[in-house]
C-alpha cells in the first residue's frame, strides 16, 4: 500500500511539474509574440516618419510643389494630394495664403496606415517671394 502512495504522489508530483513548465511556456510564447509586434508596430512607425520627411523636405526645397507631387506620384483630389505606397497611404494638404510680398505656402505631409490610422503628420511651411520689375 506504501508503494502504492508513493507512485501516487510522484505521479502527482510530475503532473505539476508538467502542468508548470505548459504555463511557464504559454507566458513565454505570449511575451515574444507581443515583443514581435510591438518590433513591427516600430518598422512601420519608422518607415513612416522617413518617407514623410522626405516628402516633407523636398517640398520645402521646391517652388513648384504641384509639379513635384505628380512626378511623385501623387494624384489631386481638391486641396489633398494623395498617393498609395502598398501599406501606406501618404497624403499632402496645400494651402496657400496670397500676401503683398509674396505668398504663405502651407503644407502638411500625413501618413496612415491601410485602417486610416495617422502614423505621423508633419508641418511644411515656406515663404516664396513674388519678384516685380520696376
Amino acid at each position: 500500500m506504501k508503494a502504492r502512495n508513493r507512485s501516487n504522489a510522484l505521479l502527482l508530483e510530475l503532473l505539476i511539474v508538467v502542468a508548470f513548465f505548459m504555463l511557464a511556456s504559454t507566458t513565454l510564447l505570449q511575451v515574444f509574440s507581443a515583443a514581435r509586434q510591438q518590433s513591427a508596430r516600430a518598422e512601420q512607425l519608422s518607415e513612416a516618419a522617413v518617407e514623410a520627411q522626405n516628402i516633407a523636405d523636398q517640398l520645402y526645397a521646391v517652388k513648384d510643389g504641384e509639379t513635384l507631387l505628380k512626378n511623385l506620384g501623387f494624384e489631386q483630389k481638391d486641396t489633398e494630394w494623395k498617393r498609395a505606397d502598398g501599406e501606406f497611404q501618404v497624403t499632402v494638404t496645400r494651402s496657400l495664403e496670397n500676401e503683398e510680398q509674396g505668398v504663405l505656402v502651407r503644407q502638411t505631409v500625413r501618413v496612415t496606415d491601410i485602417s486610416g490610422k495617422t502614423l505621423i503628420e508633419l508641418p511644411c511651411s515656406c515663404w516664396q517671394e513674388v519678384l516685380r520689375h520696376e
